[in-house]
C-alpha cells in the first residue's frame, strides 16, 4: 500500500512539473526529464505502444531517443535482458578489480548516496547498434557541497583543435590512434569520503559501499579524472603549449594529444611514437582500449577514404534524429536552410503548436553547426534568438532546416587541404539586415549581423554567424567591428598552431610557413585597418578604443606577418554566414566553403 501510494505521488508531482515546464517553456533539469520520462511511459499504451491523445505533446519530444537509454525495469522484462545483465557484471568485475570501493556496515549518521544503472545501445554515426553499455552511477544530485564534494569544474577539447589536427595529418601524411579509457573516471582516486548504496540486483542487506575511486554520476568525477590523466601525460613527457586556447591540448617533442572526458586522439609524424606513448601511459596503470586511426569522435563520423586525399566529416545519426524529433519523415527536402525573408520576433503571430521541443531541437542543430554543417550556421543563429519564446512561425524555420538536411543528409564539411599551410580568414557582415522586418521599436533589429570563417590550408575550421552586441551605425563600421570579432578568433589560433608546428615536424623559421592572409570585401573598413595603431579618422573616433586593438598586431615585426586584402563579394566565403541566400547563389558558396 505505502508503494502504491508512492509511485501515485510520483505521478501527480510528475504531472504538476511538466505542465509547469510546459508553461514556462524552459528545459527540466536531468531528474524532472526522468520523471518526465516515466511519466511518458505511464501514458503509452503497452499493447499499441500508441500515446494517450488527451496528454499534451511536450510530454514527447523525446521518444525518439528513448529506446536507446531503457530503464532498470524495460532491461529487466525486455528483449536484450540476457546482453545488458553481462554488460552489468562485466561492469561489477571491471570496478572491483580496480579497487573501486571497500565493503562497510550502515551505520546511523552516514550520508549515504543512492546508486543506478545507466544503460545505454551504443551507437555508430550512421544509427546501428555498436554494442551493450552498462555503468554503474552514484546518485550526485544527493550529495552536499563542502561535505562530499568541493571543485566540479573540468575542461572539454575545442572542435577546432579536432578540425585544425585532421587537416594538418592529410597535409603533412600524420598517423594516428583513437584511445578510449576502461572505466575512465574509476582511474582517478577520490580524496572525498563518500558512501553509495551497492548495485541493484547485486546488493548485500546491511552493507554500504565506502568509495575510493571517483564513480560515475558523483560531481567531482569529470575533474578528478582529467586532472589524474593530466599528470599521467605529463609524466610521459606531455606538455600543454596554450592552457588559455585550449586546456586539454598536450603536445610532447614527437606526438600531439587532444582529450576529450575519456576520448583521447594523438597525432604523429610516426606511428611507432604513438605506440610507445601509449606504452607510456599504459605502464602508469592507464587501463585503455586502442583504436587503428580517427573514424569517429563525438558523434562526428570521419570519412578518410575519399580517393582525393580529403576528409569528410558527417553526422548523420544526428540529422535523422533531428528529423524524427521535428517529424518531416513525410515532407519534402528543400534547397535552402533559410527563407528569403528574415526571422523575426513575430510577437502578433500565431502561437507555437508545441508539437517538438523547440530548444532540444535547437541544442541538436547547434552541435551539428558548429562540427560539420558550416552551411547551416545563419539559419540556425538566426532560429536561436527565439529559443525560449518561439511562435509558429520560428518552428516553421525550424523544420526548413530539417527539411534541408533531409536533402542532403549523406553531406557534410568536406576538409580537402593545400599543399600550403596557409591561414586565410574570411570576413563579413550584414548592416542592419533586420530594420525593414521587425519591430522598429526593438534595439535588436538594427543590429547587424557578424559572418567569418578561418581556414588552414583552404579548410575551415574556425565559423561564426551571429549579431553584433553593439548597434553600428554605418555599413563600414558593421564591417569593421566584423573584422575586429574575426582577428579575436585568428590571433590566439596562430599561437596555437605556431605552438602545435614543432611536434608535427614543421619547421616554422620562415614566412612561407603559416602565411595569414584576412580577406575583406568593404573598402572603408579595409582602409581603416591599414591605418597605423593610434590613427583614427573622424567618422571612427567613437569606436576606436573597442575596435582598434588589432591594427599593431598587423605591423608586429617577426617572421609570420598578418596582411589584410581586398576580396570580391562574388568570393567572399562568409556571405553564407550572414544572410539567406538565393538556391543558386547559396550552391557557388557552399562548394567554397564545405567542399561539396
Amino acid at each position: 500500500m505505502k508503494n502504491a501510494l508512492f509511485k501515485l505521488s510520483a505521478l501527480q508531482n510528475s504531472v504538476l512539473m511538466a505542465l509547469d515546464w510546459t508553461q514556462s517553456r524552459v528545459l527540466p533539469s536531468p531528474t524532472n526529464y526522468s520523471r518526465m520520462m516515466a511519466l511518458f511511459n505511464l501514458a503509452t499504451d503497452p499493447f499499441t505502444n500508441e500515446i494517450d491523445g488527451d496528454l499534451h505533446p511536450c510530454l514527447l519530444a523525446s521518444k525518439a531517443s528513448q529506446a536507446d537509454n531503457p530503464s532498470y525495469e524495460e532491461v529487466m522484462s525486455g528483449p536484450h535482458r540476457a546482453g545488458f545483465l553481462e554488460a552489468m557484471k562485466l561492469e561489477l568485475a571491471t570496478l572491483m578489480d580496480m579497487h573501486c570501493w571497500d565493503v562497510v556496515d550502515r551505520v546511523a549518521g552516514m550520508n549515504v548516496l543512492p546508486s543506478t544503472w545507466a544503460f545505454k545501445l551504443k551507437r555508430l554515426p550512421d544509427g546501428s547498434v555498436r554494442k551493450y553499455k552498462a555503468r554503474f552511477c552514484a546518485g550526485g544530485h544527493r550529495q552536499i557541497e563542502g561535505v562530499d564534494f568541493f571543485e566540479t569544474f573540468t575542461p572539454v577539447v575545442n572542435w577546432t583543435t579536432v578540425r585544425l589536427l585532421l587537416v594538418l595529418s592529410q597535409v603533412l601524411g600524420l598517423a594516428s590512434r583513437q584511445v578510449d579509457y576502461t572505466a575512465a573516471f574509476v582511474h582517478a582516486p577520490l580524496h572525498d569520503v563518500v558512501y553509495v548504496c551497492m548495485p541493484r540486483g547485486f546488493a548485500e542487506e546491511g552493507k554500504v559501499l565506502k568509495l575510493r575511486r571517483s564513480l560515475y554520476g558523483l560531481k567531482q568525477s569529470p575533474r578528478n579524472f582529467f586532472l589524474h590523466l593530466k599528470s599521467n601525460l605529463e609524466a610521459c613527457g606531455f606538455r600543454n603549449p596554450s592552457p588559455d586556447t585550449d586546456p586539454c591540448l598536450f603536445v610532447s617533442g614527437k606526438v600531439v594529444c587532444v582529450v576529450y572526458v575519456d576520448d583521447t586522439l594523438l597525432w604523429s609524424p610516426r606511428i611507432e611514437w604513438i605506440d610507445e606513448a601509449i606504452a607510456q601511459l599504459e605502464a602508469n596503470g592507464m587501463a585503455l582500449e586502442v583504436e587503428d586511426s580517427v573514424a569517429g569522435f563525438l558523434g562526428v563520423h570521419i570519412h578518410r577514404d575519399q580517393g582525393d586525399g580529403s576528409i569528410k566529416l558527417t553526422q548523420k545519426g544526428l540529422i535523422l534524429r533531428i528529423i524524427a524529433a521535428l517529424g518531416i519523415e513525410n515532407e519534402p527536402a528543400v534547397h535552402t536552410p533559410a527563407a528569403a525573408t528574415p526571422l523575426v520576433k513575430d510577437l502578433d503571430g500565431d502561437p507555437p503548436d508545441g508539437s517538438f521541443n523547440y530548444a532540444s531541437v535547437i541544442g541538436m542543430l547547434g552541435y551539428l553547426r558548429s562540427n560539420s554543417r558550416p552551411d547551416i550556421a545563419f539559419a540556425v543563429s538566426s532560429a536561436a534568438r527565439f529559443t525560449h519564446h518561439p511562435r509558429r512561425s520560428h518552428e516553421l524555420a525550424l523544420k526548413r532546416i530539417g527539411r534541408y538536411l533531409k536533402g542532403t543528409i549523406e553531406e557534410g564539411l568536406v576538409l580537402r587541404p593545400s599543399d600550403t599551410l596557409d591561414i586565410d580568414c574570411y570576413v563579413d557582415a550584414d548592416f542592419a539586415g533586420l530594420w525593414p522586418h521587425e519591430d522598429k521599436s526593438d534595439p535588436s533589429c538594427v543590429k547587424s549581423r557578424t559572418g567569418f570563417s578561418i581556414c588552414v590550408a583552404n579548410c575551415p575550421v574556425i565559423w561564426s554567424s551571429k549579431l553584433q552586441g553593439d548597434i553600428a551605425t554605418s555599413t563600414m563600421e558593421a564591417e569593421y567591428s566584423a573584422l575586429s570579432s574575426a582577428m579575436r578568433e585568428l590571433l590566439p589560433f596562430r599561437d596555437l598552431l605556431l605552438a602545435l608546428a614543432p611536434s608535427i615536424g614543421v619547421n616554422t623559421d620562415h614566412s612561407t610557413v603559416f602565411r595569414t592572409t584576412v580577406h575583406e570585401d568593404n573598402a572603408g573598413a579595409l582602409a581603416l585597418a591599414h591605418l597605423e595603431p593610434g590613427r583614427v579618422t573622424p567618422r571612427s573616433k567613437h569606436y576606436a578604443v573597442k575596435l582598434h586593438w588589432f591594427r599593431s598586431k598587423l605591423v608586429a615585426a617577426g617572421p609570420h606577418p598578418i596582411t589584410i586584402v581586398k576580396i570580391d563579394t562574388a568570393l567572399q566565403r562568409a556571405d553564407i554566414l550572414t544572410k539567406a541566400l538565393t538556391k543558386n547563389k547559396f550552391v557557388v558558396i557552399r562548394k567554397q566553403l564545405c567542399g561539396w
